[in-house]
């Protein structure tokens, strides 16, 4: 490797097969020992049974799944949409957070009303708050579609 060369990639031309006249995506992806077609119904059937619970109907629904904009961690998997400000979640549950209790804050002088810090785990980043009712409010997260 000469100075001034960052990476030398090891693959210098590729020689993969073209996909056969009259194959489709399917078939292409029925090819790959490596892909399992039903994995990502086993993956959301998964979720469905062991993060989301159900509400008075007994239906498990969720309007996001909520990321930590530092890491992409998995932050919340049932939430629901803050109907005055958009980018607001509201969540009783969190994953992978921790509640920071050494310091409460409020929103104006004389609320009585008191918040802590709820971080990632992982990074550390700030991604909302819990009020005293136990309820995350979460605003700084990256919402995936559920």
């Amino acid at each position: 490797v000469r100075p001034g060369v960052v990476l030398r990639p090891h693959v210098l031309q590729w020689n993969g097969e073209a996909p056969k006249e009259g194959q489709g995506a399917r078939e292409i992806l029925e090819a790959d020992p490596l892909h399992d077609p039903e994995a990502d119904d086993e993956d959301q059937k998964w979720v469905e049974d062991q993060l989301l619970q159900p509400d008075q109907c007994n239906v498990k629904a969720t309007d996001a799944v909520l990321n930590c904009p530092g890491c992409f961690t998995p932050v919340c998997y049932q939430c629901q949409r803050h109907e005055q400000y958009s980018g607001q979640w509201r969540a009783t549950e969190v994953r992978n957070c921790t509640v920071d209790t050494a310091v409460a804050f409020s929103m104006a002088k004389d609320d009585p009303t008191k918040y802590h810090a709820v971080r990632c785990e992982v990074c550390k980043a700030d991604v909302g708050l819990l009020d005293m009712d136990g309820i995350y409010h979460l605003f700084h997260v990256l919402e995936s579609s559920a």
